[in-house]
C-alpha cells in the first residue's frame, strides 16, 4: 500500500505541475482562464472566434481585469460629440476600483481640452488629465527624455491642440501655420529656402492641415543631421469620415513624404506601436495581462492592444466591421479581437 500510496502522490505532483504549467502557457497566451470557461480564441490559423459580451458576460469577466483603456479616437470622440454611454462605462468601471485610461492618435485636442469634454460630459473626475495619453504627451516624453538642451527648436508639422501639450511640457517649438512657396515662385526659390535660423533637435509630423512643399524642404533638411530626432504621430493612411467619395489623408500619408525626402526612418508614437504602452506601464505599472483595450478601430486599437499583451473589446457598430471580422479569421487572427459588443448599452446593467 505505501508503494502504491508513493505512487499516487508522485502522480499527482506531476498532475499539479503539469497544470500549473498549462496556466502558464495560457497566460503567456493571454487566453485568460476563467472558473466558468471563456468562449475564446481557437488559437490557430485556420480558425478563430470571438466571443460577443453581454451584460452579465461583463460582469463576469471584471475580476480578471485591473486597467481599461480607452481608444479615444472612436469610441470616445464622434467628431465634435461625445458617446454618452461612455461615460456610464467609464464611471462604472471606476466604481469597481479599475485603473480607467484614455489613449489617443488624435492632435487635434489638447489634454486639457480633452479633460473639460469629459467634466461636460460627466466623467468621473478621477478621469482627469493625468490619464489622458495624446501624442503631444508621448512627443514632450520622448524629447525631454533624449535631448540634453532643451533650448533647441522642435520643428512641428502637425495642427491643432498638439501644440500646447508640447509646450506645457517646457518645448520650445516653431512651424505650425501656413508657410508656402510663392504663389507664382522663380525656379531657384525652392532652393534658397532658409534652414539656417534654429538649432533643430527633432521634426515632429502629424495631420498638418498646412503642409507645403516649403515645409517638407524644411523638414528634410533639418533630418539631415542625423542627430536631429524624426518623430511621427502615426502612420495611418486615411482619416475614417462619413462622406465614402471623399479621401482624406491621415498622418500616414504625410509621414510617407518626408520619409522619402529625408531617407530616415521615424519613431512613431500613435498606437498600434509601443510608446502609449511604454508611457503608462512607466507611470502606473499596469499589468498588461490584466488589461483591456476598449476600442472601435481593428488595424489600429485591436492591434495594439495584442501587440502589447492586453486583451481588446472591439465596438463593431456596423455591420460591415462584423463581415470584415469574419473575414479576417484565416489571414489575420493576431488582428482579431478577443471580444466585441454592437454598442456599449448591451454590456451596461439595466438601471445604467
Amino acid at each position: 500500500m505505501s508503494q502504491s500510496s508513493g505512487g499516487g502522490g508522485a502522480f499527482t505532483g506531476v498532475y499539479h505541475a503539469f497544470k500549473e504549467e498549462c496556466n502558464r502557457y495560457l497566460q503567456r497566451k493571454r487566453i485568460p482562464v476563467s472558473s466558468k470557461g471563456s468562449k475564446m480564441f481557437n488559437m490557430t490559423n485556420t480558425e478563430a472566434r470571438v466571443e460577443q459580451l453581454t451584460a452579465e458576460s461583463f460582469v463576469d469577466l471584471l475580476p480578471e481585469f485591473d486597467t481599461f483603456i480607452f481608444g479615444g479616437d472612436g469610441p470616445m470622440w464622434l467628431r465634435e460629440g461625445v458617446i454618452t454611454d461612455v461615460s456610464h462605462l467609464a464611471n462604472l468601471l471606476i466604481e469597481h476600483k479599475k485603473e480607467v485610461f484614455i489613449l489617443t492618435n488624435d492632435t487635434n485636442y489638447s489634454r486639457q481640452t480633452h479633460e473639460t469634454k469629459l467634466s461636460q460630459h460627466r466623467f468621473n473626475k478621477k478621469l482627469n488629465k493625468d490619464r489622458i495619453v495624446t501624442p503631444g504627451l508621448l512627443a514632450a516624453s520622448y524629447i525631454n527624455a533624449n535631448v540634453t538642451s532643451t533650448k533647441k527648436g522642435v520643428y512641428l508639422l502637425s495642427s491643432g491642440g498638439i501644440q500646447d501639450d508640447l509646450k506645457e511640457h517646457g518645448i520650445n517649438l516653431f512651424g505650425p501655420g501656413p508657410d508656402a512657396l510663392a504663389s507664382l515662385p522663380n525656379e531657384g526659390e525652392m532652393f534658397t529656402v532658409d534652414i539656417s535660423s534654429t538649432d533643430v533637435c527633432a521634426v515632429i509630423i502629424g495631420l498638418d492641415r498646412h503642409l507645403s512643399f516649403k515645409k517638407l524642404v524644411k523638414a528634410a533638411s533639418y533630418l539631415k543631421n542625423p542627430k536631429c530626432l524624426f518623430l511621427a504621430i502615426n502612420d495611418n493612411a486615411v482619416l475614417g469620415d462619413p462622406n465614402e467619395d471623399v479621401v482624406i489623408p491621415d498622418a500616414g500619408a504625410l509621414v510617407a513624404a518626408l520619409k522619402k525626402a529625408s531617407g530616415r526612418e521615424p519613431i512613431t508614437l500613435g498606437k498600434p506601436y509601443s510608446p502609449g504602452y511604454e508611457y503608462i506601464k512607466k507611470n502606473w505599472n499596469i499589468d498588461e495581462s490584466r488589461t483591456m483595450m476598449i476600442c472601435t478601430n481593428v488595424n489600429c486599437d485591436v492591434q495594439f492592444g495584442r501587440n502589447h499583451g492586453m486583451r481588446t473589446l472591439l465596438i463593431a457598430s456596423n455591420p460591415h466591421e462584423l463581415d470584415e471580422m469574419e473575414k479576417m479569421r484565416s489571414s489575420r487572427c493576431d488582428a482579431l479581437p478577443h471580444y466585441y459588443i454592437t454598442s456599449i448599452p448591451t454590456i451596461l446593467p439595466q438601471n445604467k
